[in-house]
């Protein structure tokens, strides 16, 4: 049987980085989180033990940002939960932190 999750993998992978670049965080996710599932399984498969553990170090970091991802959205949400889209209070916390979303700090 040849490992192809290995390689869908990475495209999936690749499409979830431009998101991420792009401020479009929950598509991101999204492919991060079908990206990981796939690295998952082709690492069961993988032989060659150099490349399971290089996979596994790229894997540790997308898994890293698709939680700092989650985390983010999660908290968007909850301000918006809070009536952050409406009110005076909202246009400061709603409106700007939206704004800011295209700059979420990402770490290193």
């Amino acid at each position: 049987m040849q490992n192809n999750f290995i390689p869908d993998a990475i495209d999936i992978v690749s499409r979830a980085i431009t998101a991420d670049n792009s401020g479009d965080y929950p598509t991101a996710l999204n492919l991060y989180r079908d990206a990981l599932s796939r690295f998952t399984i082709g690492l069961k498969y993988e032989k060659n033990e150099s490349r399971k553990k290089l996979i596994l170090e790229r894997v540790e970091g997308y898994m890293k940002r698709a939680e700092e991802l989650r985390d983010y959205l999660n908290k968007q949400a909850e301000i918006e939960k809070q009536g952050g889209a409406g009110g005076g209070g909202g246009a400061a916390g709603g409106g700007g932190t939206k704004k800011k979303g295209g700059e979420m700090p990402r770490t290193q």
